[in-house]
């Protein structure tokens, strides 16, 4: 039996959301089963052995005769001709081998690395002895989309770079390994748990892309009515609109609605926020939610960047993914970039048919692109351009190319068409001015840790707050928002494993 506790001072002075006030009832624990996870977070407490490289000495013989190996991608001359995944998946067979080589750390380094903190080793020993039920189970248990993460996240510089085996023969594999279960989960018609009751209370989430999906799975299961509203007709934000299909599978994402639908969750689709509808948001929720991303395309001053033939990459992204935009054969493509989203955009005007070229202000050390993307890039015949300054857009009532600045003077490359993928940042809808809600100089809105801003009933997270990054570290801050509204309603501060 959980004993009840009462709220601590600290927490009954706090100026909990006026629709929260009044609402509190008697403290109690909402326990879920994998909260029993934890036990095992004391487990490694005391283990005898806490050193990452003997740490496998305390259970089984680890399969150490398999090695990392590399993943196999197809042929760039097919590849670069459709829009299907470049990756090949693995067999039942190799990814059970590949989840065998964990070594079950003492100190799981691999999910320290990770900003959702996944359970990685747990459901790694799950998949090595074909246990998929138990994988996905385990694999949900912390994310809300892990085919996502599985898919698009950095591995190299997140879960897979405190992998104990990358100092010996080559990390786990854990990025394919938590793809292939949660498509695998998907395709077999795999449900998430539906709340166990119902507590009563509300929320609405603005925006559906990484974070405010998050945030609304975890009110949902916590047992809060959810309500997700989105401008859009589909699910997903930028990983919907500007994350290129050979990247993403979109029916993915369409997949997870259905499932988030299935456990109690609402989707508000093709619909602008206001004025209006947020007050009567307000109104009838306990706290509102927002997840507005960040959409626009960083100001730059270029002159010329105005000339037809010239797009922003954001823009560029989201009519390509549409599948709206005409052949690019025989045309010249030219990006003015060095991160993602310009491997993006080349890639996929790759794909057109055009013929591409990246110029980057510094040198090729400096890519804010993974070493991946990079090379990827440049197996589908990508030309690289380093330590090329823009320095204007030309031409005459049509753009024709951009003059650079370089250590060797002032060069022109003719392009027909121009893509800037010089970073996003948040724009602020002008409906916030009128709640109080504040905002960075820079358009981000302002909110603490726990994703409160300065209007009571009001959280956010993700990209509208801490300015463009991943999508695992937008949907850790809809998750830790979604916490800090449980703590509120619930009325007093829940120990938590790190979260």
């Amino acid at each position: 039996m959980i004993p009840r506790t009462a709220p601590s001072a600290a927490i009954t002075d706090c100026a909990w959301p006026r629709r929260l006030a009044g609402k509190r009832p008697e403290s109690h624990y909402s326990f879920w089963p994998t909260d029993a996870l934890a036990i095992q977070d004391v487990r490694n407490l005391f283990r005898p052995a806490l050193r990452q490289n003997a740490s496998h000495l305390l259970k089984r013989e680890p399969n150490g005769s398999v090695p990392r190996g590399e993943i196999v991608y197809r042929p760039p001359v097919d590849r670069k001709h459709d829009w299907q995944a470049v990756a090949q998946p693995l067999s039942q067979q190799a990814l059970q081998l590949q989840a065998d080589r964990c070594l079950d750390c003492g100190v799981p380094g691999c999910r320290n690395a990770c900003p959702l903190g996944n359970f990685i080793p747990d459901w790694l020993a799950a998949t090595a002895r074909g246990d998929w039920r138990q994988a996905a189970e385990l694999v949900h248990a912390t994310s809300p989309l892990p085919e996502v993460c599985g898919t698009i996240c950095p591995q190299h510089r997140l879960c897979e770079s405190g992998c104990t085996r990358r100092r010996l023969e080559g990390a786990v594999h854990i990025g394919m390994v938590e793809k292939s279960v949660a498509n695998r989960a998907l395709e077999a018609g795999w449900r998430m748990h539906e709340p166990i009751r119902r507590s009563g209370h509300s929320a609405a989430v603005i925006g559906a892309g990484p974070a405010g999906l998050s945030c609304a799975e975890r009110l949902n299961r916590a047992g809060m009515e959810v309500i997700v509203y989105d401008r859009s007709d589909k699910i997903g934000g930028l990983l919907q609109s500007a994350v290129p299909r050979f990247k993403l599978d979109k029916r993915l994402l369409q997949r997870r609605q259905t499932m988030l639908e299935q456990v109690g969750i609402r989707f508000s689709l093709n619909t602008s926020i206001d004025n209006e509808i947020l007050a009567d948001l307000l109104e009838k929720h306990d706290a509102v939610f927002l997840g507005l991303g960040a959409q626009k395309s960083r100001s730059v001053d270029l002159p010329g960047q105005d000339l037809p033939g010239v797009e922003q990459a954001i823009g560029w992204l989201h009519e390509t993914n549409r599948g709206t935009r005409a052949s690019l054969s025989g045309k010249h493509v030219l990006v003015l970039g060095g991160g993602d989203s310009a491997m993006d955009c080349a890639r996929s005007a790759i794909r057109l048919g055009a013929k591409v070229s990246i110029a980057y202000r510094g040198p090729e050390e400096r890519l804010r692109a993974s070493p991946l993307e990079t090379d990827l890039a440049r197996e589908e015949g990508v030309e690289f351009y380093f330590d090329h300054t823009p320095l204007e857009c030309t031409g005459s009532g049509v753009v024709c190319g951009v003059r650079f600045k370089t250590p060797r003077g002032n060069p022109h490359i003719s392009a027909d068409s121009i893509i800037l993928a010089m970073g996003q940042q948040a724009a602020p809808p002008s409906w916030l001015i009128g709640f109080g809600i504040a905002t960075e100089s820079d358009g981000r809105i302002r909110a603490d840790e726990r994703g409160r801003t300065t209007h009571p009933s009001i959280w956010a997270g993700g990209d509208n707050t801490h300015g463009p990054d991943l999508a695992v570290v937008a949907m850790a801050a809809g998750r830790k928002a979604a916490e800090d509204i449980l703590t509120g309603i619930n009325g007093f501060e829940i120990m938590r494993r790190r979260t």
